[in-house]
């Protein structure tokens, strides 16, 4: 079963702030595409009792999740399950066409930081996983998409390309590479050196959209190619993205692009939600 065929989404939910930015995407998500909310809340067997947010009793994180999913317009519950975290969120994400979670959170056990929990579930889930934040630009319309020539990264351009025909928005496919330290000449402009690796790049980066491109001709798709750090350069245009998505890991045509580590640190960093693709 594939994404698009999956019809659900789970939502790690455990009340926190950045939970309720996990259920408010996921819930947005829904009623564009269809598909129903499942917000898990999961008590965790090792806990004595709840150490998560106090101001709301059960019934009142009950009723704050259907009004959230019914203001959207999507379909969708609370259920609560014993058991683990990461492991109760992973079995009900197989069969659902992502995992939402928040970046931070209380978790069910003082120790356990939902920051952890997407740590984990971004590593292991067998589908999308997406990590919620506020962006820094709400407005933004651009979903930008890591790209390294990898199946990785064109599984996220396919993720990308799917919300883009949901959303209306842009797509940006950027493939960065490392190239160590670079050289300003005297008017504070990148070494003429650079001119033929780029072109090279663009080339690349061209051949490897070009049938995703094609598969989605009503999605505007930028493509830029970018001499930085690729998980810098993901992390800069996360400023003013509304989604950042990478492959969880991979390297391909492109030597220099690790999504493995990339996916990582655009994970802690971004300044947008991100999405890791398999």
């Amino acid at each position: 079963m594939d994404e698009i065929t999956r019809n659900s989404i789970v939502v790690g939910y455990d009340g926190s702030p950045e939970a309720d930015l996990a259920l408010a995407w996921a819930a947005e998500t829904s009623s564009l595409s269809h598909r129903t909310v499942q917000a898990l809340m999961v008590d965790d067997r090792y806990a004595g009792q709840w150490s998560g947010p106090r101001d709301r009793t059960d019934d009142e994180l009950t009723a704050y999740v259907e009004d959230i999913l019914k203001r959207a317009g999507a379909q969708g519950s609370l259920e609560r399950r014993t058991g683990t975290i990461v492991p109760e969120l992973l079995e009900a994400a197989q069969q659902a066409s992502m995992l939402v979670v928040g970046s931070h959170g209380h978790g069910r056990i003082a120790e356990v930081l939902i920051g952890s929990v997407s740590q984990h579930v971004a590593t292991h889930a067998a589908g999308p996983v997406v990590v919620v934040r506020e962006p820094a630009q709400p407005s933004a319309a651009r979903i930008v998409v890591g790209i390294d020539g990898s199946g990785g990264s064109e599984a996220a351009l396919e993720f990308a390309c799917r919300r883009a025909e949901l959303t209306g928005e842009i797509v940006v496919a950027v493939h960065a590479w490392n190239v160590g330290r670079v050289l300003l000449d005297r008017r504070g402009e990148l070494s003429p050196d650079l001119g033929p690796t780029i072109v090279d790049r663009e080339l690349l980066l061209s051949e490897s959209v070009a049938g995703v491109r094609d598969e989605h001709p009503d999605v505007i798709l930028q493509l830029e190619a970018i001499p930085v750090a690729p998980g810098q350069a993901l992390v800069d245009e996360s400023a003013t993205a509304s989604l950042i998505v990478t492959g969880s890991h991979g390297r391909g045509a492109f030597t220099g692009m690790l999504l493995g580590s990339v996916s990582h640190e655009v994970l802690c960093r971004a300044e947008c939600p991100v999405a890791i693709v398999r």
